[in-house]
């Protein structure tokens, strides 16, 4: 649809960057908002909520949830979308710089110094390496889904083109270097994670691992992955080509209302350990809408809706859901 450019408001414009440096670290502390930031930065067009759920596997209020804390921390501002056809105009949110005069942005005052000091908190401790590659990984998944690419699963070549190109939304300098029949060799990705590469190489190694691991996983190439010196190796793993995850807990709520249903998820996800994954099973219609609303909300993701019949004949509709990282 045709829109005529923003109208933005002037208080939005003018009103100077939040002066809270913690607030801004909290704020672009959650790895999907922090992506939605760089995104921003660097698309240099407003987007509306609605964009932003798209580009990123999410529900629209979701998305504007994120943008909302942004803009309260002083990162973005917005503004109104007329369209062409009239009616409402829709609210739009840019990157304060592009919105201003395209300058590009330094690291917050003091951003570095808390950058350093949560990574020296985990740096040594493999669980918590191993939570932040979870939690990449989960990302990369996003990424991959919000630009709706996946190759044939058989093309480790093309997957790995699907991979990079839904990266780079998160991390502009991302390249694919090198491909082969079922390897590749992705650099650039260190240049996003600077900050934290910068303290413990280890760590900047488990995200860059994480991310590309769950795009190519999601763009149909399950993959062994390791990180040297800043560049990301890949190879095809072919024990998880169209594999789905082995879930570690049932729900079978074919007999209860969907509020109920939810309310059994609820209590049954809880104990998982974060990236594993909870089965349920339901009959109602519109149910799996339900549960994805829940699913935002609560940070977890659904990786999987799909009809199937049970060795009774019963047939039903199997949602998978991945327990949110860090919980």
């Amino acid at each position: 649809m045709s829109a005529e450019p923003v109208a933005a408001s002037g208080t939005d414009v003018a009103a100077a960057p939040s002066e809270d440096d913690g607030l801004v670290e909290q704020v672009l502390a959650v790895p999907t908002r922090a992506g939605i930031y760089r995104r921003l930065r660097t698309e240099g067009q407003p987007l509306s909520a609605r964009d932003v759920a798209q580009m990123f596997g999410l529900h629209a209020n979701v998305a504007r949830n994120h943008l909302d804390q942004l803009a309260a921390a002083g990162l973005v501002v917005t503004g109104r979308r007329k369209h062409a056809g009239g009616g409402r105009p829709a609210r739009v949110y840019v990157a304060r710089e592009q919105a201003a005069s395209h300058r590009s942005v330094a690291v917050p005052s003091g951003s570095q110094l808390a950058v350093h000091t949560v990574v020296q908190l985990i740096a040594g401790l493999p669980e918590h390496r191993e939570k932040l590659a979870l939690l990449a990984e989960e990302q990369g998944r996003k990424l991959v889904s919000a630009a709706a690419g996946r190759a044939d699963a058989r093309d480790f070549e093309a997957a790995a083109v699907v991979a990079v190109e839904a990266l780079r939304s998160a991390f502009p300098e991302v390249r694919l270097a090198e491909t082969g029949d079922d390897t590749a060799v992705v650099e650039g990705l260190e240049v996003g994670l600077r900050l934290v590469g910068e303290v413990d190489g280890q760590v900047g190694d488990a995200l860059a691992t994480g991310f590309l691991r769950g795009a190519l996983t999601a763009a149909g190439a399950p993959a062994r992955v390791r990180a040297d010196g800043g560049v990301v190796h890949a190879r095809l793993d072919e024990a998880g080509l169209g594999a789905q995850p082995s879930p570690v807990a049932t729900v079978d709520a074919r007999t209860e209302s969907y509020q109920r249903g939810i309310i059994a998820a609820m209590r049954a996800i809880v104990p998982l350990r974060p990236g594993e994954h909870l089965e349920v099973l339901t009959d109602g219609q519109g149910t799996p809408a339900a549960y994805a609303r829940w699913a935002d909300r609560a940070g977890h993701q659904v990786v999987d809706v799909a009809r199937v019949r049970d060795v009774k004949g019963r047939s039903g509709v199997r949602i998978l859901i991945r327990k949110a990282t860090g919980r």
